[in-house]
Order: structure tokens, then C-alpha cells, then sequence
């Protein structure tokens, strides 16, 4: 591993005000201040969210009544539920309070459709927090990330209002939902930071976030899309050294075999667009050439033992080196994040990595750390969404 360029820059102003329990402007505050929420022009959030809950699927049963795709033809069905009502698709079941809307895909095989149970907003959020954090983590962590998963869902309402049947999922490409819940931190929680909201600019801000950075943050730019909505200060990242890495989670080692990386590097071409991993051949090592000004990968060079070479952006190369290929050994040693460096070692390839997920924006467990330490959830947010304002 090339050590110095996965390194953090070194400490700084910021990191040493920080450490030392001094109060940061804009960072985190300490000596029992709080950043408190402004009252600020953004728009109306919407009274529910849809949620998908079951993809392409052929039936659904919901309380005592199942539905089919064969009998459900193309229209749309709503369905109006009784609080608590369960919903069982695939095996699997929930417990949903809302309405359910199922949306027949058009010209798929045997017409399946999507399940969307459309959840008054504050009712969702215990139910997502709940799958995103541990039960037994702090009160505060939690507040925490309900501001962060109610702003993301107003986003993605926003964004989707009018050009899809559903504004998020419930799965780890969106956001965990598990429908109603019990656990009573999650409760408390939202009701706690019950309307807040992440803004910047007046308006209400994608607030990502991840299992562990790994250390060092990501910007929005260049580990999820170059969009516009992504240029914004409070998704560029914090400087310094996250908490997180006072715990063992933020790095990890992985191995996998050598060729078949390669033949998955290869296969991947095709579908993720990426036509020059179709000339990848034995691998020799893989090391970032580019990083972000925190000093987290952006690119990575991939050497080959004839001294070819490959040069692509580290989000890239995680999905090339994560996607399932029918023609491989199904993947059991994941590449957790695109903060990572590898080589070879015999048959094998050796990657070595910080975090988990893509880093951007609130670090489940570095807000841990800090909820821990006595942090509020406003000075939480405020250390991972710089120049944000809390609204309400």
C-alpha cells in the first residue's frame, strides 16, 4: 500500500482547535454551546413520503388480501390500510401505517409491479433510523441522523415529485426503512428535532451520509455526481481527521482472488461504461494518483505486470470490483469503500481500505464517537455540513 497517499494531511489549525477543546467556528462547539436552528425561507416539506417497498414483484399480501400482477392488469391500485396494517412481499414483512399504491410495470414480463407505501413523513423517519443505527448507540446519534434522513427525503420528494411513482427506497442504495418500529430511541429522537432541517442557501440540502468515512471526508462531487446540487459547501466535507478513527470499524483488508478481480474488472466494462477496464490484465497494484482536498482518493492508477496501466476514479473501480458477474464465484470479501489501495500477494489481491460507503456527509460512527463525548446533535450536524444552517 502506498502509504503516504492515503495518509490525512497534517494536523491543521482545525484538527488541533478541535483536540484541544477549544471552540471552532464553524466546527464543532464545545464548552456546552449549541448551534441553534434558524428560521429560514425554504419551501413547504411534503406532508408524506413514498416509499418503495417491494421492486418488480408478482404479489404482495397485504392484512388478509393478496395481490397479483396477473389480476392487477395496468392499472394502478391504491390502497387505503388500517394503522399497523402488515405487508409481506417475498417472504418478507412489515408493519406500515399509511397508504399503499401498487404501480404495474408496463410491459415488463407477467406486468409485475412496484409496492409504494406512502408514510406521513414523521412517521417514516423512526422506522429508517432504526435500520440505519444500532439500537443500543446514543440518543444524540440518533437525532442526529433523523435531521440528516428527514432532510435527504424532502430532497429526493423534491427532486422526484413529478417525474416518479415513488421519491426513495428502502434499502441501502436510498434509505433502511423498516416500517413501524418500537425501539424508543428512534422515537425520541425524531420527536426531538421534530421539522429540522439542513439548509444552505435557503434551501433544504441532500444530507448524505455513511457507515464510517474512514477518516477522511468525501465530497459529494466526486463520490456520488457531479450534479449541481452537489456544489454546494455543507457536501464538500469537513477538514481534518474524523472521529471515526478512534475505532477499529474505520479500516479493513480484504482479499480476493487475483484473477478472478481481473475477470470482474473485465465483465464490468461493458455494462458500467468503463471501456478501459477491457484491456485490465494481471494486476500488480492498485494506488490512488488523486485525491480530494481533504485528502481521501479520487482516482486510482491499476499496474499491470507488463507495466500497462489503468487510471479510473475510485467510486468506478468499487463498482466494477463489487458487481456480481454470473459467470464468477459470487462475492464474499465486499470492497467496503473507495478509500483504498491494494497489491498483489501470490494468487491473491490484498485491498486495504478506511470506512464504509462513500463518505459523504454524516459518519454514522464518528457521530457515535461524539455523542459519546457529551457533542450535541447540533454541533454533530455542524461538524459534518459545514456552513449549514439547522431550520425548522
Amino acid at each position: 500500500m502506498a502509504e503516504q497517499k492515503l495518509q490525512p494531511k497534517s494536523c491543521n489549525r482545525r484538527e488541533f482547535i478541535i483536540a484541544s477543546g477549544v471552540v471552532a467556528a464553524g466546527g464543532l462547539v464545545s464548552c456546552g454551546k449549541q448551534v441553534p436552528a434558524q428560521v429560514v425561507n425554504i419551501p413547504t416539506p411534503p406532508s408524506s413520503i413514498r416509499v418503495r417497498i417491494g421492486k418488480n414483484v408478482e404479489q404482495v399480501t397485504i392484512g388478509n388480501n393478496t395481490y397479483r400482477a396477473v389480476a392487477l392488469g395496468d392499472a394502478v391500485k391504491t390502497i387505503e390500510i388500517k394503522p399497523k396494517t402488515q405487508i409481506t412481499i417475498s417472504g418478507k414483512t412489515k408493519t406500515i401505517t399509511g397508504t399503499v399504491v401498487l404501480h404495474p410495470k408496463v410491459g415488463e414480463p407477467n406486468n409485475r409491479f412496484d409496492v409504494v407505501a406512502v408514510v406521513p413523513l414523521e412517521q417514516y423517519l423512526p422506522g429508517v433510523i432504526a435500520g440505519e443505527l444500532f439500537a443500543h448507540w446514543h440518543v444524540g446519534t440518533f437525532a442526529a441522523q433523523a435531521v440528516a434522513a428527514r432532510s435527504y427525503a424532502i430532497t429526493q420528494h423534491t427532486a422526484r415529485a413529478l417525474s416518479s411513482h415513488y421519491d426513495v427506497t428502502d434499502g441501502p442504495s436510498s434509505q433502511m426503512f423498516l416500517g413501524d418500529v418500537t425501539l424508543d430511541v428512534a422515537h425520541r429522537a425524531v420527536e426531538e428535532t421534530k421539522s429540522v432541517v439542513l439548509t444552505w442557501n435557503n434551501s433544504v440540502i441532500p444530507a448524505y451520509y455513511s457507515s464510517c468515512c474512514g477518516g477522511l471526508a468525501a465530497t459529494a462531487s466526486d463520490a456520488i455526481s457531479s450534479a449541481r446540487e452537489h456544489t454546494i459547501p455543507p457536501l464538500f466535507g469537513h477538514d481534518g481527521k474524523d472521529f471515526c478513527t478512534t475505532l477499529a470499524v474505520h479500516s479493513w483488508t480484504v482479499n480476493r482472488h487475483a484473477r478472478s478481480l481481473r475477470r470482474r474488472l473485465n465483465a464490468s466494462a461493458k455494462s458500467l461504461r468503463l471501456p478501459e477496464l477491457s484491456t485490465v490484465r494481471t494486476i500488480k497494484s492498485i494506488e490512488p494518483i488523486a485525491t480530494n482536498p481533504h485528502g481521501r482518493p479520487t482516482e486510482l492508477i491499476i499496474h499491470g505486470r507488463n507495466n500497462d496501466t489503468c487510471v479510473l476514479r475510485a467510486r468506478d473501480f468499487v463498482r466494477a470490483a463489487n458487481m456480481q458477474v454470473p459467470s464468477l464465484p459470487k462475492i464474499t470479501a465486499v470492497a467496503w469503500s473507495s478509500y483504498l489501495a491494494g497489491h498483489k500477494v501470490g494468487d491473491n489481491f490484498q485491498l486495504e481500505g478506511f470506512g464504509m460507503g462513500h463518505g459523504v456527509g454524516l459518519c454514522q460512527y464518528g457521530a457515535q464517537v461524539l455523542a459519546g463525548r457529551g457533542e450535541s446533535w447540533q454541533n454533530i450536524l455542524s461538524w459534518y455540513y459545514p456552513q449549514s444552517l439547522l431550520a425548522s
